[in-house]
């Protein structure tokens, strides 16, 4: 998810007019890259483990939000970018790495522990950003009801697919 995330939200970068919000993303872009590296490297390298293999997405359903969110278009909207990305995305990325956390055990998944922690401050610190940036745009209607669909639709990927 978090190399997936990386290469969607660094391809809004260039679209997106709000120059902060472009600084933000291109940031937070950059951070999922850092994040997407540092599970990578506590991949097992052995001759007889493909390690891409090992990379896939969790279920369909994440697949399909992922896939969703690469179609959201500057045409669409900041506001419903950073809902479907902050909102949906994110917030599911927090919770995975809460259950991770809680069955990693601290002796044998050290290495893993540590990183969960790590990452998971970090997280939340994108998406404490993001929220905020989000909120600075929800200021119409149209903005509004844009981001509450788009998460509406975004929630209901997620639960038609496990």
């Amino acid at each position: 998810m978090e190399r997936r995330l990386f290469e969607i939200v660094g391809g809004w970068v260039r679209t997106t007019p709000e120059a902060e919000v472009k600084l933000m993303l291109d940031r937070h872009s950059q951070h999922h890259a850092w994040r997407a590296r540092q599970w990578w490297d506590r991949l097992p390298v052995l001759d007889d483990v493909d390690r891409e293999g090992l990379v896939v997405q969790p279920t369909p359903a994440v697949g399909a939000v992922m896939a969703e969110l690469t179609k959201l278009t500057e045409l669409q909207g900041t506001a419903i970018r950073l809902a479907g990305l902050y909102r949906v995305a994110l917030a599911r990325v927090h919770v995975s790495y809460r259950a991770h956390r809680k069955l990693a055990d601290e002796v044998a998944d050290s290495s893993t522990v540590r990183t969960l922690e790590i990452v998971r401050r970090d997280v939340v610190r994108d998406w404490t950003e993001g929220e905020a940036a989000l909120q600075s745009l929800l200021i119409s209607r149209e903005s509004v009801d844009g981001a509450a669909s788009t998460v509406a639709r975004l929630e209901l990927l997620v639960s038609n697919g496990g």
